[in-house]
């Protein structure tokens, strides 16, 4: 089907396009997927005859492929989705209104995680996990190699205690995805800021978006600074952990205050910055890597000085990715002068909803910066 002249839009359900199904009418579906919510999830609405329910039923796991392409911006999208959930299904004389929840098609990730474990570094493990559960992945070297065991978790489970305690450098800042494309990420956010290309896009209020210049027009824009949570909830204020180490026959204290600045200021009161309530992690009997303990407070602390969040809404959509390094200037108008400098900058995509319907597939997008950009400088505390 032709979307606001501009894509070809094809979704089959169990090997069915539904734009050729009779008495089909499509009403509308969105993908999600998110740097906090690793699993990429989607949802479709459809109306249907009464009896094309009963004879091609939509039961757990059925699959459903979804495909946007656009020959101009070299865009061709080809996302597969299984049926999780059917959160509504009312029927209107004739008719059934079904409303589909769909989980990435990777159900492996649910699996006992043990089949992966390894002695090696976390970013070696991601790699392994990916070629023995045929993803593709894009992984970022760390320096923390030790015995990793899944225990009692999963594969998703296993990545994220992983995650939580890589460890590439007194700076690394561990996070993991799946992306939509079943994409294994496991990434430094604090190297993708650091070796960004001289030409990312940037995103600027305009009607429709420029490829050739990489300009990324939105529509919509509003700022939220969650400075209080993220400091709060993950550690900013700082302050020192515990752990008793056998080896040594003693006690140890975990700090993390090393962050490399990438704003001009990094949102964290020095008046509140004391430390917060401790914790008292468990012994290490000599598995762990080195820095095992310093890396779970330090990659909690430095993410949560990326507290400045700027959702933005296209008109159209591009084939943005997770983590991808872009710039955002906060305006009301395309007078570059005529913005809120505070909360423009350098920003990384931590979320990406892309809505489609009949008339139109637009996106939904969250950037992420570090602390505020304003005129004056603050230490890190």
């Amino acid at each position: 089907m032709q979307v606001q002249d501009e894509y070809e839009l094809n979704i089959y359900v169990d090997g069915l396009n539904i734009f050729e199904a009779p008495g089909v009418m499509f009403l509308g579906g969105e993908i999600t997927e998110a740097i906090c919510n690793p699993v990429p999830t989607c949802k479709l609405k459809l109306s249907i005859p009464v009896g094309w329910l009963d004879e091609r039923s939509i039961v757990d796991g059925t699959i459903f492929l979804i495909e946007i392409k656009n020959d101009d911006m070299n865009l061709y999208e080809s996302m597969k989705f299984r049926v999780f959930n059917l959160t509504k299904i009312e029927i209107n004389q004739d008719f059934v209104k079904v409303d589909i929840d769909g989980i990435i098609n990777f159900y492996d990730g649910y699996k006992d995680g043990n089949p992966y474990n390894q002695y090696s570094t976390s970013a070696d493990l991601f790699r392994n996990a990916a070629a023995m559960a045929g993803l593709e992945c894009d992984v970022d070297d760390t320096n923390d190699e030790q015995l990793w065991v899944a225990g009692e978790n999963n594969l998703y489970q296993f990545l994220m205690k992983t995650a939580t305690h890589g460890w590439a450098d007194e700076t690394s800042a561990m996070f993991w995805c799946l992306d939509r494309h079943k994409i294994l990420l496991y990434k430094n956010l604090t190297t993708l800021f650091r070796t960004r290309s001289n030409n990312i896009g940037t995103f600027i209020q305009l009607p429709r978006p420029d490829p050739k210049e990489k300009a990324y027009g939105y529509t919509q824009a509003s700022v939220s600074v969650q400075s209080g949570y993220e400091n709060l909830i993950n550690g900013g204020y700082g302050g020192g952990d515990h752990y008793f180490d056998l080896l040594e026959y003693d006690w140890k204290e975990v700090t993390a205050k090393k962050v490399i600045a990438e704003s001009n200021l990094i949102n964290i009161s020095k008046e509140l910055s004391d430390g917060l309530a401790e914790s008292w992690y468990p012994f290490d009997v000599g598995n762990f890597h080195k820095n095992y303990w310093k890396a779970k407070k330090q990659n909690s602390r430095i993410l949560s000085t990326y507290s400045t969040y700027v959702n933005v809404a296209c008109s159209y959509f591009m084939p943005y990715r997770l983590g991808q390094i872009v710039r955002f200037n906060f305006t009301d108008s395309q007078d570059i002068e005529n913005r809120i400098q505070l909360v423009s900058g350098i920003f990384s995509i931590c979320a990406i909803k892309i809505k489609f319907d009949t008339k139109a597939i637009t996106c939904n997008l969250q950037l992420v910066m570090q602390g505020l950009n304003g005129t004056t400088s603050r230490e890190v505390y």
